[in-house]
């Protein structure tokens, strides 16, 4: 698929060291992970009572429901207020409160900031290396900084040009990063299917049939964002 029948025209963010979302509404940030970790994100949500705005379905800024299939992952609040679903149940958390969450690999969860919350909001994730990462490469697969740099910009993009994202993109997206929506029921059938779809619709069919990419140049360049410090 060239640039030109790319559905959304891809904005040129590679050399940036944090990305805007929603016109400034949220920036987000990378550093150099530490030992043992695939990514080391910063999200700052600056006006969080402007998402109570945006429908629900055009608010492209919550993770949808989903879970990791090797690796667990930490969430850090270091401003504000966050609401976090695991296995369907909600959970505030406030920078106050003990910390990390928890996330263990293949539980179904998602977080979102707290768009009560007057003033800004700033959480810290990692998540573990995945297994298939090599020692010299930790940041090879699983989430990290190129997986996130492709996925919000690209929402955004879709968001600023009114256009719908792509479940085959999204789902191609995913699943280089060795992760699957969840969907509702007994995880030991909701899992291996969800999984397949993620194979089928967005790695078979939205990589090889339709030729979207699990990274784009203008998104993301490793020679960049390889050793990124606090």
């Amino acid at each position: 698929m060239s640039s030109q029948s790319f559905h959304v025209r891809r904005s040129n963010v590679a050399k940036l060291d944090e990305l805007s979302q929603y016109n400034g509404l949220r920036t987000t940030r990378w550093v150099q992970p530490p030992q043992g970790r695939s990514v080391l994100e910063i999200q700052t949500t600056h006006r969080p009572t402007a998402l109570q705005k945006i429908p629900k379905d055009q608010n492209l800024l919550t993770p949808p429901y989903h879970w990791h299939w090797y690796q667990d992952e930490y969430f850090y609040v270091k401003q504000g207020r966050y609401i976090f679903t695991l296995e369907g149940k909600d959970s505030t958390v406030s920078s106050s409160d003990s910390q990390p969450v928890h996330i263990p690999a293949r539980a179904r969860h998602t977080f979102r900031v707290d768009d009560t919350h007057e003033g800004p909001c700033e959480i810290e994730f990692s998540t573990d290396v995945s297994p298939r990462s090599s020692p010299n490469d930790p940041e090879a697969y699983g989430p990290n900084e190129k997986f996130f740099r492709n996925l919000y910009q690209y929402l955004d993009d879709c968001w600023v040009q009114g256009k719908s994202p792509s479940p085959f993109q999204l789902l191609l997206l995913l699943d280089a990063a060795e992760v699957s929506l969840a969907l509702p029921g007994p995880a030991w059938i909701a899992h291996p299917v969800s999984y397949a779809i993620g194979v089928l619709v967005g790695k078979w069919f939205g990589g090889y049939v339709l030729g979207y990419k699990t990274s784009y140049p203008e998104y993301y360049d490793k020679s960049l964002h390889s050793k990124k410090t606090r």
